[in-house]
């Protein structure tokens, strides 16, 4: 499989990653049909065809997709590249839904509730980005995961006005230097956030939605990201691309040299293949 590479911002030398990241947003979902030894095994499937990243997010099925990834890794920890996010909250509502799962799940199932509930869950998700509530939460990934530390660590979705707030630079850096993280960025839904993130010193990572991608060219904030070496996950890739069948829409984002990793989700290990192929 093809690399991208971004820039250590503490020693200048090049990191490398996967050209494909393994999405885990519907891993352990509500709405996910699979069975989780299905899921299980694209995992693992991912880690045998030299898949490094893995993207998931403290919300990602309750807990459950880091929980998931954790027992993926475990005895193949050199070969993954973990990266994490937080700052949404689940309403009150799903946290007593997630320890009925198991049970709730099948239900769900059964009636094609799911996306119901991913609905519920977007559009009653609340969001806390206090600097000082940063080191509590990623702790809270790292006990999931099983992990002493994760590979990078992202702000998930803030508005450009959070970013911009006192103390969030000296926070986010306080998380790797504690060792709680190699690297640490953003997830940028829009321009502006992406121009506030551009701010942030020691960032190293970003993760950006195809439409900013591209805009980023012709607004100049293209430039800057390559000056300082700032690795670009694109997401986002398939639906932002629809004139593109779902694999050539992959190919397409993994060929852009602005681009340093593709995260595309999958539960089937036909398609996971399909995907790799793409990038490689």
């Amino acid at each position: 499989m093809r690399t991208g590479v971004f820039r250590d911002p503490d020693t200048g030398a090049e990191v490398g990653l996967s050209k494909l990241g393994l999405g885990c947003s519907k891993v352990g979902s509500f709405n996910n049909p699979a069975p989780m030894s299905q899921i299980r095994q694209v995992l693992a499937h991912a880690l045998d065809l030299g898949v490094t990243v893995f993207d998931t997010a403290d919300i990602y099925g309750q807990g459950d997709s880091e929980r998931e990834i954790g027992r993926a890794i475990r005895g193949r920890r050199d070969q993954a590249f973990v990266v994490t996010k937080f700052g949404k909250l689940f309403s009150a509502k799903m946290r007593l839904m997630a320890p009925f799962k198991p049970v709730l799940k099948p239900l769900v199932q059964a009636m094609k509730a799911g996306a119901q509930v991913a609905a519920q869950r977007d559009g009653s998700m609340a969001e806390d980005f206090t600097p000082t509530r940063y080191a509590a939460a990623l702790d809270a990934s790292l006990r999931r995961l099983g992990l002493d530390h994760v590979d990078a660590v992202l702000m998930h979705s803030p508005s450009a006005a959070t970013v911009r707030q006192p103390g969030v630079a000296e926070a986010l850096m306080a998380l790797k230097t504690a060792g709680k993280t190699g690297y640490f960025g953003i997830s940028c839904d829009d321009d502006a956030c992406l121009e506030a993130a551009l701010a942030v010193p020691g960032l190293s990572l970003l993760q950006l939605p195809m439409d900013v991608i591209e805009r980023a060219q012709a607004n100049g904030m293209a430039k800057a990201i390559a000056d300082r070496g700032i690795g670009v996950f694109a997401r986002e890739v398939i639906r932002l691309q629809p004139s593109l069948k779902p694999v050539e829409a992959v190919a397409a984002a993994a060929a852009r040299p602005d681009v340093t990793c593709v995260i595309a989700g999958t539960s089937s290990p036909h398609h996971l293949d399909a995907l790799a192929a793409a990038c490689s």
